[in-house]
């Protein structure tokens, strides 16, 4: 093996060697080396001759021939045999290559270009390399699969390519094996791993209600931080869909989306839509707005069409804006709710809060007295089409003593006022009935707790030590009884219970130091909350279990979770009727995930003479290239399925499948989704 470096100083000095993928500006003392066998120059023309086992290296570019010529005057290379040029990862391989130094450009005939960070590989009878990422080549085909047999190919007369962006082509004919599927006469698509803009892969389903559906989205990367995608929904029963979805990013983790669908139903003649937006305002780390719109043109659209957005069983749907800005020791907010009710025939009666500002004051100190102060407030413009709306001001200031802080015992007490005043509309007629109303009402209480925690040594398997820590607390709060009749009802702030209540709770907590090697670990592996009310007089409100007033004792309420080991979890929370003897209400769960795409789930739910159901989920990869789930809700008081999904996704290496089965009282849909691995997409 020959050694020869040519330094090209008097021969090129008006003209540079290019990098191995794009022009740079002239450079005189730019070096080639080659490497091979035999060398050779002819002194009259300039031209210098490589065979057997050449390589070329320059500014980064290999080449590897069996036979190289360069013209100096012309500067042209010509190489031949097993030719094989590259930078980087992407790989040039034919039998002749011609290449322009100056320009970069190349051409190569029975070409194979390889890229191997996206495994994309395109075969031409004629390939031109224009400069470092474009590529042009007539009667070509490209594929992510392993050649010479790909499982699926794209072939075009005429293909361009942009390894940092798309590949358009035309006269394009899909290929499954070697079995021609789909013709197009113009395509254009990602080819790389980034998120580019381009024609995404249609989705294909049927259900009972929309009939057969054909979903074709289009991607469009606006910018790095904005993209957006188009949908044509195409539905044989419903008609065509037309769809918007708008992603954004901004300065200080500011961001948000728009999303906006719409249709001419077939069905019910008439346009239908949804409109979803949601933003997050980061104006500084103590102030911040987030708002979330959601609109819809009927009151049943989300029941026939929300299935796409997973919104098909919603009971209600709201409109919100919520603005905060915070001190070390107060915040302000401003919040606004318009509310849908699903369930309701109209939305007359819906309460709307347009707006309501409120004001807190963390507890701090009231000069040096052992004292301290706290408040929560909120003015309310409360709003619905039938009376009574109107204006509601509340506040809540307490203070709080800390008498007893120690390692054994720690103790407050407060008292505090909750101040409410009205201005209410009473009457629907446009002159109205205007009243105002006033009320205040005291509350006071005392919590006591303490904290008995112990350490012990183990050694079972990781886990060598267990932190064990109880907690038992006893509160007692008493609000005195007022008639609250006078006041306007908005919610629960107008009719607050007489209580004259004490409540007892005790809490295990259980966590562990768990050591692998040279490294510890330390995690929560149980907490078990016991909590009981017992009213002296008066009563209480709870939602869940509608305790009667006239029965002291709560129900008995176990709140639980246990880590059995680091990837397995057990829930239970339940509430136990002392009087009657039975569970009025118990939520139970089992949850298993690897972690590697193995999970399974388990989870009850009863409310006694409300509701009664079991979910079940399950997902796997241990059935490779299989990729299996089972999603399913059983009610028992309805003797019958909420909701059952199957699922399953093939995946081979360079493509995969997705089928879905989704069945749902009513109507039962089927989808199948098609993934071309290195094609990219919306991410």
């Amino acid at each position: 093996m020959m050694l020869i470096h040519y330094l090209l100083l008097s021969c090129l000095l008006c003209c540079w060697v290019p990098s191995a993928w794009a022009a740079a500006p002239p450079v005189s003392d730019e070096n080639i080396r080659i490497n091979a066998d035999r060398m050779s120059q002819n002194q009259s023309d300039g031209v210098y001759t490589a065979e057997g086992n050449v390589v070329v290296l320059w500014e980064g570019q290999n080449l590897v021939a069996d036979k190289v010529t360069y013209a100096t005057m012309t500067h042209i290379l010509h190489a031949t045999g097993s030719v094989v040029l590259s930078k980087g990862t992407a790989t040039l391989r034919g039998e002749t290559l011609v290449l322009n130094m100056d320009t970069g450009r190349a051409e190569m005939d029975t070409t194979v270009l390889t890229v191997p960070d996206n495994g994309m590989t395109i075969t031409a009878e004629k390939l031109t390399r224009i400069n470092e990422s474009q590529f042009s080549a007539t009667s070509s085909e490209m594929t992510t699969c392993d050649i010479p047999d790909p499982s699926w190919k794209f072939g075009a007369d005429k293909l361009k390519v942009n390894l940092l962006g798309y590949a358009t082509g035309r006269n394009v004919v899909f290929y499954v094996k070697n079995i021609p599927v789909l013709y197009l006469p113009w395509i254009a698509f990602p080819v790389v791993l980034e998120k580019r803009s381009g024609l995404l892969f249609p989705r294909f389903g049927y259900s009972k209600s929309r009939g057969v559906q054909l979903d074709i989205p289009v991607y469009w990367v606006i910018s790095p931080s904005q993209d957006l995608q188009l949908d044509l929904d195409i539905m044989s029963r419903r008609g065509v869909g037309t769809g918007v979805d708008y992603r954004y990013i901004r300065t200080r983790g500011s961001e948000g989306f728009i999303s906006a669908y719409s249709i001419y139903d077939q069905v019910e003649e008439r346009w239908r839509w949804q409109l979803s937006q949601q933003h997050k305002e980061i104006f500084s780390p103590d102030a911040n707005l987030r708002m979330a719109v959601n609109l819809t043109s009927d009151r049943t659209f989300l029941s026939d069409f929300g299935e796409k957005s997973g919104d098909y069983n919603r009971q209600s749907i709201d409109t919100t804006i919520n603005a905060v800005k915070t001190w070390q020791n107060y915040a302000v907010t401003s919040y606004l709710r318009y509310n849908e009710d699903l369930y309701a025939a109209n939305n007359r009666a819906t309460l709307q809060t347009l707006p309501s500002l409120g004001v807190a004051a963390v507890r701090q100190a009231i000069f040096s007295l052992p004292l301290y102060f706290d408040l929560d407030g909120s003015a309310d413009n409360l709003y619905r089409e039938s009376a009574p709306r109107g204006q509601r001001l509340y506040l809540f200031p307490r203070v709080t003593m800390l008498p007893f802080q120690n390692r054994y015992l720690q103790t407050s007490l407060f008292v505090g006022a909750h101040i409410r005043g009205y201005a209410t509309e009473k009457r629907d007629s446009s002159s109205g009935v205007q009243a105002s109303a006033g009320d205040l009402l005291p509350e006071a209480g005392v919590r006591l707790s303490t904290s008995l925690a112990r350490i012990y040594d183990v050694d079972l398997n990781l886990l060598k030590k267990i932190r064990h820590e109880i907690i038992p607390e006893l509160r007692y709060t008493l609000v005195p009884e007022s008639d609250q009749q006078r006041l306007p009802f908005y919610d629960y702030t107008d009719r607050m219970i007489h209580r004259n209540m004490i409540s007892l709770s005790v809490t295990s907590l259980i966590n562990g130091k768990f050591v692998s090697g040279d490294t510890s670990e330390y995690r929560d592996i149980s907490r078990i909350k016991l909590s009981a009310d017992y009213a002296i007089d008066g009563g209480r409100r709870d939602l869940l279990t509608l305790v009667e007033d006239q029965r002291s004792w709560s129900d008995l309420t176990l709140e639980s979770y246990t880590w059995l080991t680091k990837v397995l979890r057990v829930t239970f929370d339940s509430r136990y009727n002392l009087y009657e003897n039975h569970l009025s209400t118990a939520v139970a769960g089992i949850d298993f995930d690897d972690r590697q795409g193995n999970s399974i789930g388990a989870g009850y739910q009863m409310a006694r003479n409300e509701v009664e159901y079991f979910e079940g989920r399950l997902s796997t990869k241990l059935f490779r290239p299989l990729n299996l789930s089972y999603t399913a809700r059983y009610s028992f008081d309805r003797s019958a399925f909420l909701e059952s999904l199957y699922a399953a996704e093939y995946r081979h290496k360079c493509w995969s499948v997705n089928l879905a089965i989704h069945q749902r009282p009513g109507n039962q849909s089927y989808t199948v989704n098609f993934n071309l691995a290195g094609l990219g997409g919306s991410k």
